[in-house]
């Protein structure tokens, strides 16, 4: 208990109170741990993640003059929020937002985590009429709109985003409309032109390809069908990136199946066997595309690592 007393101390004192401007009270025994993983600095997008505890800003922490608004997202199981004498229980995926300038806590009694963005309030209160209206009201798994910001997120802290200042600036205002759709949008989002929407639409097309590419039956209509949009809207998004649906899925598949060939685990499976399990159902179509792509067959992959060992 001392020792985790100390952490606790020690991290207070030299990072939690001075940056992060939150403290944190353990409700357990276990050792205390966090992490803090910046995702875009400009509007203090941050992937934070405790053991078993609250996370608080108090009365002393909230005369930092701090008046932004927070949207707090949930990516563990659950976490529990209280603020403005209100409590909500958020499962995986869900989100509220927070009043940054007024005391409250997240926390959970176990390990627990949660993606936070700060919006300035003049900024929020340009593209939304009443936000306050908006603070503590729980935004659930199935907003579509809350679909799109959190792909975007997870989008930027994938690619490790560090763009030009023309970009950050682009960046900053598709993350502020979007949390603003967030906030205000009750049905479905639709096929917009707008450009946030644009761009975490196709953040969420290229996850999803990122995630199915081995599934042989992978087309454009089932990965439409599963984010919600048409084929053709899919097709302009997929335009907008300079590379079609087949061109990205191939590439994926043909990496994937690079690494495989030149790891000397694999050396015993057959070519076929690789060439089926990332995806492709021809096995000549797979070795022409290798060729162009590589510059050579996938044997001649195989036999440079042949004399590596196996890890």
């Amino acid at each position: 208990m001392t020792m985790q007393r100390d952490a606790i101390r020690r991290w207070r004192e030299q990072y939690a109170r001075r940056s992060l401007r939150i403290d944190f009270r353990p409700l357990t025994d276990a050792p205390f741990s966090t992490s803090f993983e910046p995702i875009y600095d400009d509007l203090r997008v941050a992937r934070t993640r405790f053991s078993p505890g609250i996370t608080f800003r108090d009365d002393e922490l909230v005369k930092d003059g701090d008046d932004a608004f927070s949207l707090v997202i949930c990516p563990s199981r659950s976490l529990h929020v209280t603020h403005q004498g209100r409590e909500v229980r958020l499962g995986r995926g869900e989100a509220v937002p927070m009043h940054v300038c007024e005391t409250g806590t997240v926390g959970s009694s176990e390990d627990f985590a949660f993606i936070a963005v700060l919006v300035p309030s003049a900024e929020l209160r340009a593209r939304v009429a009443h936000p306050d209206d908006a603070v503590m009201r729980r935004l659930p798994r199935s907003s579509e709109a809350l679909q799109l910001l959190r792909h975007y997120i997870h989008s930027l802290e994938k690619s490790r985003f560090n763009g030009s200042a023309e970009g950050r600036e682009l960046v900053r205002g598709h993350i502020i409309d979007l949390m603003s759709l967030a906030l205000t949008q009750v049905g479905k989002v639709g096929e917009s032109s707008q450009s946030a929407i644009v761009a975490a639409r196709t953040a969420s097309v290229l996850q999803e390809i990122a995630a199915s590419f081995q599934k042989p039956e992978l087309s454009v209509g089932l990965v439409a069908r599963t984010l919600g949009i048409s084929p053709r809207y899919l097709h302009r998004l997929l335009e907008m990136t300079g590379a079609s649906f087949s061109e990205r899925v191939n590439e994926l598949r043909l990496q994937k199946a690079f690494s495989m060939l030149a790891d000397p685990c694999n050396s015993r499976r057959l070519i076929s066997d690789i060439a089926f399990e990332v995806g492709f159902s021809d096995l000549s179509h797979f070795n022409r595309l290798f060729r162009a792509r590589f510059g050579g067959p996938p044997s001649s992959v195989r036999h440079r690592a042949s004399g590596g060992a196996c890890e």
